[in-house]
């Protein structure tokens, strides 16, 4: 089951967005709506916090400047031009990313009201690459945006030699592909290792049904690749894989991969399906399958999972990992808190989940390292001083990472993550089966698993 190209951290390259948001425990109706080109410099709007400008956990980000002229691209004496790619218009799976644009206009309002970067105002432009025009939205960034920040592309192969040949960096919501240059990611992916903990974490809880495991990926390179070191990850800390489907991307029936799951014995599942939950899990329902568990990815975590393990009773245990605040627990971390916060200020009636979060990682740190430049912005700048970044979590937003650096030069994921059970009533977190050893972070080194030389190759022979 991918879950959204990042290859550890399980973001779906076909992702629902989710309908309501959860705020400590209690759901919030909200609409789902795809965002347009903003040009959010021109709104006045104050800032949400007592002190404008500072985000809790990360310090002081937006302030009045004097801006100044400037000769790089989508750099202006008081605006700088920022795309966020997203695919949110494509008609496979409307609505995919829309979280992006809607995030980044939030921050982006936020921030402007504080002054914005050193005086220059924050310039949304939505490149929205509808899933299958990641080149034409990179060809167009490349005309007039400083950076592309907060976005991702399911399908973003083909903008990587366009976004580099012209020097558009990036600092993203999330990347499919995790070696480009000119790129941080502030989840410190790589290509030699795979955070694996949750596997491990349900194999400390179900020992016999993870010997029997159901895995499975959509029939895309991307995505084959990035669930094969899942893969990995899971026989590492005690999977043994008896099943492994490959079905296609746009997969609309799901009853014959249950079939084929219940035939094999698959008694730990981690489903091949990465978009919504509900027809899979009626698919298990009417087959009277029973696993032990079912373990999801974080992008998992919305009310849509939530009401699908409720109407189906029958299901076992659903968990869902994640290595991102639990909306749920906004309450007990400030930066999750403000986050919120802006959302509901400045995008009313959006939805609020995951993707939120990974936007805001992803302006933040850039926000926080643009501001660093002072008014001598520049690409090489910014970038370098995302890139030296230690301890980075966002303020708690996200699980922390020891030590950032460029795509391009073995960045390190964060071993920590978190296990939430999804329940009739609700999406609750599931302590006893984290054990966590920081916060609510299961962060034992273990559990990120290094790959060998021949599992690295079958992965680039796929």
């Amino acid at each position: 089951m991918f879950s959204k190209g990042l290859l550890e951290f399980r973001k779906s390259a076909l992702r629902l967005a989710m309908a309501t948001m959860m705020v400590a425990g209690t759901y919030v109706a909200l609409s789902a709506t795809t965002a347009t080109a903003a040009t959010s410099a021109n709104r006045a709007l104050s800032s949400s916090g007592s002190t404008k400008g500072v985000w809790p956990g990360v310090g002081k980000i937006c302030e009045p400047g004097s801006g100044g002229a400037s000769s790089v691209r989508g750099v202006g004496k008081k605006t700088i031009h920022i795309a966020v790619f997203n695919d949110a218009s494509n008609t496979i799976v409307p609505g995919l990313e829309v979280e992006f644009p809607q995030q980044a206009t939030a921050f982006a309002d936020w921030c402007n009201a504080a002054g914005g970067i050193n005086g220059r105002k924050i310039v949304i432009d939505n490149r929205d690459a509808a899933l299958f025009n990641a080149a034409q939205q990179a060809t167009a960034a490349c005309q007039s945006d400083f950076m592309a920040v907060g976005g991702g592309m399911a399908l973003d192969q083909p903008s990587v030699p366009i976004r580099e040949k012209c020097g558009l960096g990036q600092i993203s919501g999330y990347v499919i592909s995790d070696l480009a240059t000119d790129q941080v990611d502030p989840s410190g992916i790589n290509t030699n290792s795979v955070p694996a903990g949750w596997f491990g974490a349900l194999a400390k809880a179900y020992p016999k049904a993870v010997k029997e495991a159901g895995m499975g990926a959509e029939d895309s390179p991307s995505i084959l690749q990035s669930e094969t070191k899942y893969e990995f990850g899971a026989e590492a800390l005690g999977w043994k894989v008896v099943d492994f489907p490959e079905p296609s991307t746009s997969v609309v029936n799901w009853a014959p991969y249950v079939e084929q799951y219940q035939q094999k014995g698959a008694q730990a599942l981690w489903p091949a399906d990465s978009g919504n939950f509900t027809p899979f899990a009626q698919a298990m329902a009417t087959a009277g399958y029973h696993p032990a568990f079912v373990l999801l990815g974080v992008q998992f975590a919305n009310s849509q999972t939530q009401q699908a393990v409720a109407a189906n009773p029958s299901l076992p245990p659903v968990y869902v990992e994640t290595s991102w605040w639990p909306l749920a627990m906004a309450s007990q971390n400030p930066s999750t808190e403000e986050l919120l916060t802006i959302m509901h200020k400045y995008e009313k009636g959006d939805a609020v989940d995951f993707d939120d979060e990974e936007g805001a990682e992803a302006w933040l740190l850039w926000a926080k390292s643009a501001s660093a430049c002072g008014a001598s912005l520049t690409v090489t700048c910014v970038l370098n001083h995302a890139a030296a970044t230690k301890n980075w979590d966002a303020g708690g937003i996200q699980a922390p990472i020891a030590s950032l650096t460029l795509s391009n030069e073995d960045p390190q994921p964060s071993p920590c993550f978190a296990i939430l059970r999804l329940e009739s009533k609700g999406i609750v977190y599931d302590k006893a089966i984290t054990k966590p050893t920081k916060s609510i972070w299961n962060c034992n080194p273990k559990n990120v698993v290094h790959l060998t030389a021949a599992q690295q190759a079958q992965l680039n022979s796929l």
